[in-house]
């Protein structure tokens, strides 16, 4: 009697997840591994579970890369990113990887709240809590770039968009972020020129402050940009050394996630700052 009422009960709520329109998706703990449409991956993507075709779009893999490539053993800042309007949950998974699919430099979880490893360490992907927001999604790991001779390295990323808690209508998009090898670049990181860079109160609505500081006398450029690296304000250019903490008016920035890039010298990285009013 009681696996006839355990079967009966199972039975019914297929139905009622495939036939009723107002059964809502739970909030999943992250993608599978191997579904960031890479040619190691077979290409397979998150279209296997939400259906739809996947679509093809640039700029959702960013980082603090220089333009002239990453310099082996190097320490960097990739970001995941997710816009569509009128989307409220959001997902991703994301992997450096060569044609044969073989996991590229090491990656490093920095916020374990909203991601997460899959499949050993070999991809990062969202979480229960890295799902919920409006309009946009935004995530951070870094990466250490791989050993001197490597090459190009291209992270491959598949991106899914809900819009009411319900798979039907979702979007899947596809983009990757390909990076070269500086050749004859000596190993260096940014972690050996500063101690700290703070960004004050975050989320703000007005005035934001910036503390960093130096190891040693350096020239230094602080700005602020838009999501697609697109640059709003310039801070700070100038030489500088020691504690320095200055403020900034926001007011001039509309609500929403901006990144504030440090750089010094051809070393860089980010802090997302949020603007709410």
């Amino acid at each position: 009697m009681n696996k006839l009422i355990i079967s009966v009960v199972a039975l019914a709520t297929c139905y009622l997840m495939a036939f009723s329109p107002d059964i809502t998706i739970l909030k999943k703990d992250g993608a599978e591994p191997g579904y960031t449409g890479s040619p190691g991956d077979s290409l397979k993507n998150c279209t296997a579970c939400h259906g739809g075709t996947a679509i093809k779009i640039d700029g959702w893999v960013l980082s603090n890369i220089p333009k002239d490539g990453y310099i082996p053993g190097t320490r960097y800042t990739i970001t995941p990113i997710n816009f569509e309007s009128g989307a409220t949950r959001f997902g991703f998974e994301v992997s450096p990887q060569d044609l044969q699919g073989n996991l590229i430099g090491k990656m490093i979880l920095t916020d374990t709240i909203t991601t997460k490893f899959v499949g050993g360490e070999k991809y990062v992907t969202y979480t229960a809590n890295g799902i919920e927001s409006q309009d946009s999604m935004v995530w951070n790991f870094d990466w250490i770039a791989p050993t001197n001779g490597t090459g190009d390295v291209t992270f491959y990323g598949g991106f899914n968009s809900n819009y009411d808690n319900h798979k039907d209508g979702d979007k899947t998009y596809l983009s990757t972020l390909t990076v070269k090898e500086q050749t004859g670049a000596s190993v260096s990181d940014i972690s050996n020129l500063i101690s700290e860079f703070k960004v004050f109160p975050n989320p703000s609505s007005d005035i934001v402050s910036i503390t960093l500081d130096l190891k040693e006398k350096s020239r230094v450029t602080i700005d602020i940009s838009d999501m697609s690296c697109k640059q709003m304000e310039s801070l700070i250019d100038e030489e500088m050394t020691g504690n320095i903490t200055k403020q900034f008016s926001t007011s001039t920035l509309t609500n929403g996630t901006y990144l504030v890039r440090l750089k010094i010298g051809n070393q860089s990285t980010f802090k997302k700052l949020t603007i709410g009013r």
